[in-house]
């Protein structure tokens, strides 16, 4: 996926993320636990997502018969030229005569139209085969806890940005909306990655509590991170001593590793989030 710039309005990003994960199951703290060992973290498919419309191509806005004309061009493009090198002749200044400068900006005709489907038929295969790492900006959120973390029994592990560079230089933060935005192909729209905006980092304004943002740029897998990069393991208000035990032999190699509590507030909704004294 192509970065996006100048879509967003500047959001300070926190320095620190947070990943809630369920130890259920087995294989839910295996994966817990390879995280911790290996220092590998796994980016999702977005076809595995649990909303519907996540990552999902929407219905288009204004659409420049141009620059719709350059990306069926650049699919069809027999040569050795990568995609920016396509583009990059596309944009290179030469004289035109009017009649080709007409014929250019002419509505699609039927033919063009059918290239225009498979086209974004393309696109929504290239999300498809996007990795995404999602984090979240909370790590006090009752219904993360409940959502992610098997209902307050598994973790919550936490990641330093400072620590954690490469990630910083894909990592954008997810809007929340009552409308899905409608994707504009356009050259603009092109050149400030609106498309990724819209299909990847775009959601219902019913998913805002998760506070999320978003690694865009790799393919489906494991990937390794900096081991310093997690800085610290929060434990939620009912894990038990058993997965407790078992997280903290894992980290017993990792000593600049945390432990927090999390702890329902007293007379109110709400976590407090303390230094952990288990065992």
């Amino acid at each position: 996926m192509s970065a996006v710039t100048n879509v967003l309005e500047p959001v300070k990003r926190p320095d620190f993320f947070y990943k809630y994960r369920s130890l259920r199951s087995v294989c839910d703290r295996r994966r817990v636990l390879s995280i911790i060992k290996t220092s590998r973290i796994y980016y999702a498919r977005p076809e595995s997502f649990n909303d519907p419309f996540d990552c999902k191509v929407a219905h288009f806005g204004a659409t420049d018969p141009c620059f719709v004309r350059y990306l069926i061009a650049a699919q069809k493009a027999k040569s050795d030229d990568s995609h920016a090198e396509v583009y990059n002749k596309f944009k290179a200044e030469r004289v035109r005569t009017q009649a080709e400068l007409d014929e250019l900006k002419v509505a699609l005709n039927p033919a063009e139209l059918i290239e225009f489907t498979s086209l974004v038929k393309r696109i929504q295969q290239k999300v498809n085969e996007t990795g995404v790492l999602s984090f979240s900006a909370a790590r006090d959120s009752t219904l993360m806890w409940s959502h992610y973390a098997d209902n307050h029994r598994g973790v919550c592990l936490e990641f330093s940005l400072e620590k954690w560079q490469d990630m910083s230089r894909n990592l954008y933060p997810v809007a929340y909306q009552v409308k899905r935005p409608p994707l504009q192909i356009d050259e603009q729209s092109f050149e400030q990655g609106q498309l990724v905006q819209a299909v990847a980092l775009t959601k219902d304004q019913g998913w805002e509590y998760e506070r999320e943002w978003r690694v865009l740029g790799r393919a489906p897998g494991d990937f390794p991170f900096p081991s310093d990069a997690l800085v610290g393991i929060i434990f939620g208000c009912m894990t038990s001593d058993a997965d407790k035990a078992r997280v903290t032999r894992a980290v017993t190699h990792r000593m600049h590793v945390a432990f927090y509590q999390a702890k329902m507030k007293e007379g109110q909704f709400g976590l407090d989030i303390l230094p952990s004294n288990f065992p």
